[in-house]
């Protein structure tokens, strides 16, 4: 008798499925990313100003960078201003971004309407909000004229020209910038509680705020993590708000020097008159950086997996 063909249990199929729907994403992924990583770990171990010749030196970049005072001085300025500007930009996210969201979640008048308002500056390029940026905060901007209306100050404040305030700005218009896309990820999950759960925790006596606590918080709290690790890597990589308002040297004074900006300064200069650059360090500037923000992505990763 003919033997039965055996069927693939439907967790299977699913898992078939969502492999074929991964590998074209997993295979570009590999070619304009994985692949030019090895090319970079080469990078690093050349003396290289972008044109001419080569030099072979080994890890001696990863040396200057990490032994140099110069170098080793502006990298670890760089990082801490890094994870200034990332711990500013999360907490606005999970705090006024989780604000919103709620409130997006109730029954309001016009809440579509909302969710677009919200999400409408996180397509535009950062040059965009680079350029508005300096007219909202200008020492003749709107900004400004609002707190000398309300009598708040006196005179202008350049809050792009001072060491204390110019980092945060930055880092606030980024939130502004972004905050669409914390926004919709918090609501979705959010919307993904159930309702019966909610219900009946008031049933049993429990406050509103108790309510979020228990029902809400565990169900989004994986939106939370996967923003925060997303926003991570965004902003140790990128420093095009910093480099198109304050240029290479991050001013005032190096103050909102990033791990971008230090990374570009070191392949291509300050300025028209540099001429001590090293594409070999900046990759090995580059490789730093990748190591530092590795373990949050893997982390990601593990848990998505073990969520499967």
């Amino acid at each position: 008798m003919p033997q039965s063909k055996a069927k693939l249990s439907f967790a299977a199929r699913e898992k078939i499925e969502r492999t074929l729907l991964l590998l074209p994403g997993v295979l570009l992924y590999a070619v304009f990313y994985f692949i030019p990583m090895l090319g970079l770990l080469y990078l690093s171990q050349v003396k290289w100003a972008g044109i001419g010749p080569m030099e072979y030196v080994g890890f001696d970049n990863f040396r200057q960078v990490l032994g140099n005072a110069y170098f080793r001085d502006q990298l670890f300025q760089a990082l801490w201003q890094n994870a200034v500007f990332f711990l500013v930009i999360i907490g606005s996210f999970l705090t006024i971004g989780s604000g919103l969201a709620l409130l997006l979640s109730l029954k309001t008048w016009g809440r579509k309407l909302y969710q677009i308002i919200f999400f409408l500056p996180y397509p535009m390029a950062g040059a965009a909000v680079a350029y508005l940026l300096n007219l909202f905060v200008a020492q003749r901007g709107p900004l400004n004229a609002l707190l000398m209306s309300w009598g708040i100050t006196d005179h202008p404040i350049p809050f792009l020209g001072l060491e204390d305030t110019a980092l945060v700005t930055l880092a606030l218009f980024y939130s502004w910038h972004r905050m669409g896309f914390a926004i919709m990820l918090i609501l979705a999950g959010i919307l993904a509680v159930r309702q019966d759960l909610l219900e009946a925790a008031v049933l049993d006596g429990a406050s509103r705020w108790q309510a979020i606590k228990a029902v809400v918080a565990p169900v989004v709290a994986p939106a939370f993590i996967l923003i925060t690790v997303i926003i991570m890597v965004d902003v140790f990589n990128n420093a095009d708000y910093t480099l198109i308002i304050m240029g290479p040297e991050a001013g005032p004074l190096r103050s909102t020097d990033v791990m971008g900006t230090f990374l570009f300064r070191t392949a291509f200069g300050a300025g028209a008159s540099t001429v001590n650059t090293n594409f070999g360090m900046a990759a090995a500037v580059g490789l730093i950086t990748a190591v530092m923000i590795l373990p949050a992505a893997l982390f990601l990763a593990l848990r998505n997996f073990r969520n499967d």
